[in-house]
C-alpha cells in the first residue's frame, strides 16, 4: 500500500504545501490519480522481465507534469489577444476530468495491443563484422557533416524531409546503436569519440537554432539506450537533465527574440554557433541571478510561473472547455482531416497542406495568436485536448483509446529488447516524438512511416536477417548464420 500509494501521496502532498494557489479537493484527488497512474506502472514494469521500455508510464508522466505540476505551481491565468484571462476553477477542475479520461483511455488501448500476436518472425541486427560498423561510423559522420554545411532549406520544401531524416533520424539510430555498443563494453576508441562528438554536435546545433528540444531529445535517447542494457533508470542522469533543461528554460524566449526577429529560426545563423549558445546561457545565468537576488522572493515567483506556463498544458485546455462548444462549435473530426496525407513525402505531392494547419486555426479561434503573428508563433493543445475540440467528452475515450492501440503496437515492435538491435534502436531514436504530448494529432503521427523505412534503406548495407529461435553461430566474416549456413 505504501508501495503503490504512498509516494504519490507524499509528492502530492508537497506540491500542495508548496502551492499558493486556492485549490478544491476534486483537484487534489485528480492530481493525486494522474501521479499514481505512471508511478504503478512503473512498478508494474520494474517488478517484471523489464524486456522493453514501459512507453504507458512515461506517457503519463509527461501528463503529469504538463497538467498536474501547473496546477499548483503555475497561475490560472492565460494570456489572449483579449488580455490576460482569469480561467474559471471549474474549467480548471473539468481539464483534470479530461486528462483522467484520455490517460484511462490510452492504457486501456495499450493493454488491448498486447493482444497483438504478431511479431517480426526475423529479427534485423547488426553483426560484429567489422566493416559494418565502419560503414554505420561513416553514416554517422556524413549526416552530421550535412547537418553543419547544408541547410534544412536546400533541397526546397518538397526535400525538407528528406533533409530532417539525414540529419536527425539516421544520425540519431546509429547514435543509439553505437552507445548501447559501448554499454555493452565492445566499443572501441573511435566509437567514443564519435559518440562525444555527436552529443556535443546535435547539442550545440541545436541551442544554437533556439530549439531546446534538441537536448531534452537527446537527453531521452540516452536515458532509454541506458533502460534498453541495464534494465533501470539512470537516476542520477535523470536528476542531471531536468535542472539544466530549467536552467536554459529562461533565456529561450529572449534569444528567439534576437535571432528569431523577421525570418524565423533561419535568421540565427547570422552568427557563430559559440556567440549564439553563449548568448542564450548569459540570458538564463541572468534572469535566475535576477530571481535569486530578489529578496521579496517575487522575482523568483514568476520566473517560475513563467517557465511552467511554457511548460503547460492546463491552461489551454481549461480555456478550450470554457469556449467549446459555447464559442467554437465542436469540430467532427475536421482537425484530422490532414493526418492520412502525412504518409505522402512531400517531394512526391509538393502542393501537399501545410502540418501546420490544424495548429492555425486553434491559435486564432481561441484567442492565443493575432493572424498577423502565425507564421512566427506557434502554439499546440495536444493530442488529447485536440480529441474534445472535435467530439467533445467522447474525444478522449474514442480517440486515446485508438491512439493508445497504435502505441502499444509500436512498442511490441519497435521498443522490446526482442526486436532486434536496430528496430529496437529506431524505436529509441523515435521515443522523444511520441513523448511529446503537446503536439497535435497530425504532427504526432506525420513522418512516422517515411523515418521508419529510410532508416532501415540507408543501414540496409549492415543488416542481416537472424531467426529469433533458430540463430546458431557465425559464418566466416563475424555474421550470423542459422542451423542451414544462411545468413
Amino acid at each position: 500500500m505504501l508501495l503503490y500509494a504512498g509516494i504519490p501521496a507524499l509528492v502530492t502532498a508537497f506540491l500542495w504545501v508548496t502551492s499558493s494557489n486556492e485549490l478544491s479537493f476534486p483537484q487534489i484527488l485528480a492530481a493525486f490519480l494522474l501521479c499514481w497512474i505512471p508511478w504503478a506502472a512503473y512498478e508494474e514494469w520494474y517488478r517484471g522481465p523489464r524486456q522493453e521500455i514501459p512507453l504507458f508510464s512515461l506517457l503519463a508522466a509527461m501528463y503529469w507534469l504538463t497538467y498536474v505540476v501547473p496546477l499548483f505551481w503555475s497561475s490560472h491565468t492565460l494570456a489572449l489577444t483579449t488580455g490576460v484571462t482569469r480561467l474559471r476553477e471549474q474549467s480548471v477542475t473539468e481539464a483534470l476530468y479530461l486528462v483522467l479520461m484520455g490517460v484511462a483511455a490510452l492504457w486501456a488501448g495499450m493493454r488491448a495491443a498486447r493482444g497483438w500476436r504478431w511479431r517480426p518472425s526475423k529479427q534485423l541486427d547488426v553483426p560484429q563484422n567489422p566493416w559494418r560498423w565502419h560503414y554505420l561510423r561513416m553514416v554517422l559522420v556524413l549526416s552530421a557533416a550535412v547537418r553543419i554545411l547544408v541547410p534544412i532549406t536546400a533541397l526546397g520544401e518538397g526535400g525538407r524531409q528528406v533533409l530532417v531524416n539525414i540529419e536527425s533520424v539516421v544520425p540519431s539510430v546509429v547514435f543509439v546503436i553505437l552507445l548501447r555498443s559501448y554499454l555493452r563494453g565492445h566499443a572501441i576508441g573511435a566509437d567514443k569519440a564519435l559518440l562525444a562528438g555527436y552529443f556535443l554536435l546535435a547539442l550545440i546545433v541545436g541551442l544554437s537554432s533556439g530549439w531546446l528540444g534538441t537536448f531534452v531529445a537527446l537527453g531521452i535517447i540516452c536515458i532509454t539506450a541506458f533502460v534498453y542494457e541495464r534494465r533501470q533508470f539512470p537516476v542520477a542522469a535523470i536528476l542531471v537533465v531536468l535542472p539544466v533543461i530549467l536552467f536554459l528554460q529562461p533565456g529561450k524566449a529572449r534569444f528567439r527574440e534576437r535571432y528569431w526577429q523577421g525570418g524565423g529560426p533561419s535568421e540565427s545563423y547570422a552568427q557563430g554557433y559559440s556567440e549564439r549558445v553563449g548568448f542564450w546561457l548569459e540570458a538564463s545565468a541572468q534572469a535566475w541571478g535576477n530571481a535569486l537576488t530578489d529578496l521579496s522572493g517575487e522575482g523568483l515567483r514568476k520566473l517560475s510561473s513563467d517557465t511552467l506556463t511554457r511548460l503547460s498544458l492546463l491552461q489551454q485546455t481549461a480555456n478550450v472547455i470554457e469556449m467549446t462548444p459555447r464559442q467554437v462549435p465542436y469540430q467532427d473530426g475536421r482537425l484530422y482531416s490532414y493526418v492520412p496525407i502525412t504518409f505522402v513525402p512531400r517531394f512526391l505531392w509538393p502542393a501537399k497542406p501545410s502540418i501546420s494547419d490544424a495548429n492555425k486555426w486553434y491559435q486564432i479561434s481561441y484567442h492565443l495568436t493575432l493572424p498577423a503573428n502565425l507564421e512566427s508563433v506557434g502554439i499546440a493543445v495536444g493530442t488529447l485536448t485536440e480529441s474534445y475540440i472535435n467530439f467533445g467528452w467522447l474525444g478522449p475515450v474514442a480517440v486515446m483509446f485508438c491512439l493508445g492501440f497504435g502505441l502499444g503496437v509500436f512498442q511490441t515492435v519497435f521498443l522490446r529488447v526482442a526486436s532486434g538491435m536496430l528496430l529496437s534502436s529506431i524505436g529509441v531514436a523515435l521515443l522523444p516524438g511520441f513523448l511529446s504530448v503537446e503536439s497535435q494529432m497530425a504532427v504526432y503521427v506525420a513522418g512516422l512511416v517515411q523515418q521508419v523505412a529510410f532508416a532501415l534503406i540507408i543501414l540496409a548495407p549492415v543488416l542481416v536477417l537472424r531467426s529469433g529461435e533458430r540463430g546458431q553461430g557465425r559464418d566466416a566474416s563475424g555474421d550470423a548464420v542459422d542451423s542451414q549456413g544462411k545468413p
